[in-house]
């Protein structure tokens, strides 16, 4: 039975992909509303990892080291370069307090999607289920891009003018946000895809399912791979192509003679989303020479504006200006860019250096050394592809967007940082599901392993058969 967290989460994620990417204050509203009864409805808190704890705690000291009156004194000490610009007496070092506030709120209901996920995936029904909400999510994006994509630019969901000046695709106003969207969700559509291929050698209705799910996420897969292909987006392609290489020793085990079924398999999706976007190849090759020009700036490249960034963050080094501010205080740094209004680097972590500070590389730091620690290769190989599969996944979409910000600011979207934060709680949800496993064979004095590590004989584990587990608890471990 599907509980009701899940379905909180799948309406909050099918909410905002068809509410134009939830970038509207009303969608942003109700589903800081959604996230505010999924955490009431949380049972007990989550055992986050121990550095995920540490960052939430500095982010929140952060944001409130940021937002409280100083004395102007202080403020010049903290911010010299904004000396000039600051306000006399008592004032926060914030130079743009309500947007910080709604900044950090905003983190907030991404923290609280992450922990739903971290809820579901914690446990043996809930995992494939998101994994099969994010192949949805994907695949409604990808249908949804393509239907609109003869009225583009001028509607958004053939529905809505396009005031936003940008090159609509599907819900969102910017092609390159909508190939990062697309690069978070496609990888569950491979897991899903992947275990459905493993399955494939069980006898009965087993197989039957098997095949029906893989044809499914394999539409859903090429679909999609299609439609970043003809949104013309090159960094989409780029870094999900690079993610996808850099993941791939992830998704194996080793076997060399068991290897060509999945390049094979591979080979016929892309050539497949190569024919369903064949008319729009040329100009995406053509593109690539420009991956690092930015329209609108009066010829200016990503170089000069990330310049004025790092000069931006010189002037507030510690605890930087303020997160949120960026759009505020960038007018004291820009390039020349005439009557361009310059609103954001288009580079998600300078963007956060500078608004942030050292502080906020911290927290960033904090909170990537607690994701890398549940994505340890030599760990994460010795598990069944149960398991390994769905972290593998999450590596590649967790390292697409990683490489894709540094020339973008899709994350800025909300539907962008959900699912983001769906695959941060994914990671932390497998990892908590392992700790409890090994807590329990320890108190029980049973041998320590690994949840999910393959212990089968190996002939079942070359057919990749799961072997029969009693057990029927929602939360119960696998065995050990």
């Amino acid at each position: 039975m599907t509980s009701r967290h899940q379905v909180l989460l799948a309406i909050l994620l099918t909410g905002n992909a068809l509410a134009f990417a939830g970038v509207d204050p009303i969608t942003q509203m109700l589903s800081a509303l959604l996230v505010l009864w999924l955490l009431l409805d949380a049972r007990q808190p989550p055992a986050l990892p121990r550095a995920a704890r540490w960052a939430a705690v500095g982010f929140g000291l952060l944001i409130a080291a940021q937002l409280t009156p100083l004395p102007a004194a202080l403020r010049t000490l903290l911010q010299p370069g904004f000396a000039e610009v600051m306000p006399s007496g008592w004032a926060s070092l914030s130079l743009a307090p309500w947007s910080t506030l709604v900044a950090g709120a905003s983190a907030v209901v991404a923290g609280g999607v992450a922990l739903t996920a971290m809820r579901m995936a914690g446990s043996r029904s809930g995992l494939p289920r998101l994994l099969a909400l994010m192949a949805f999510v994907c695949g409604l994006l990808a249908v949804l891009g393509l239907a609109g994509e003869s009225r583009a630019p001028e509607k958004v969901l053939l529905l809505r003018s396009n005031t936003g000046g940008g090159d609509a695709y599907g819900p969102f106003v910017n092609s390159n946000h909508f190939a990062l969207a697309i690069e978070l969700g496609l990888p569950a559509a491979l897991v899903l895809a992947a275990a459905a291929a493993r399955n494939l050698g069980r006898p009965g209705p087993a197989r039957q399912r098997a095949a029906v799910e893989g044809l499914a996420a394999l539409t859903v897969a090429a679909v999609a791979a299609a439609a970043v292909l003809r949104s013309g987006s090159r960094g989409g392609v780029l870094f999900a192509a690079l993610a996808f290489g850099l993941s791939l020793p992830l998704w194996m085990r080793g076997r060399p003679g068991r290897r060509w079924p999945w390049a094979a398999a591979l080979a016929g999706l892309l050539v497949v989303a190569a024919a369903l976007a064949w008319t729009r190849v040329p100009a995406l090759r053509d593109g690539f020479a420009e991956l690092l020009l930015v329209e609108g700036v009066e010829g200016n490249t990503r170089w000069d504006l990330w310049g004025g960034t790092v000069r931006s963050f010189a002037r507030a080094p510690v605890l930087g200006s303020g997160l949120g501010s960026y759009a505020f205080v960038i007018g004291l740094d820009r390039p020349a860019t005439g009557t361009s209004v310059l609103e954001e680097a288009h580079n998600d972590w300078l963007e956060w250096l500078s608004t942030t500070g050292l502080a906020g590389a911290a927290v960033l730091a904090l909170l990537a050394a607690a994701v890398a620690g549940g994505l340890g290769p030599g760990r994460l190989r010795r598990l069944r592809h149960e398991l390994r599969y769905p972290l593998a996944a999450a590596a590649m979409a967790l390292t697409a967007a990683g490489l894709h910000e540094v020339v973008d600011f899709g994350l800025q979207i909300p539907l962008n940082r959900y699912l983001l934060a769906v695959w941060v709680g994914l990671v932390f949800g497998v990892a908590a599901r392992l700790d409890s496993t090994r807590e329990r064979a320890a108190a029980v004095g049973a041998p320590v392993a690994d949840e999910g590590a393959d212990h089968r004989r190996p002939e079942a584990a070359a057919t990749g058969l799961a072997d029969p587990d009693p057990r029927s608890e929602e939360d119960a471990g696998a065995r050990t």
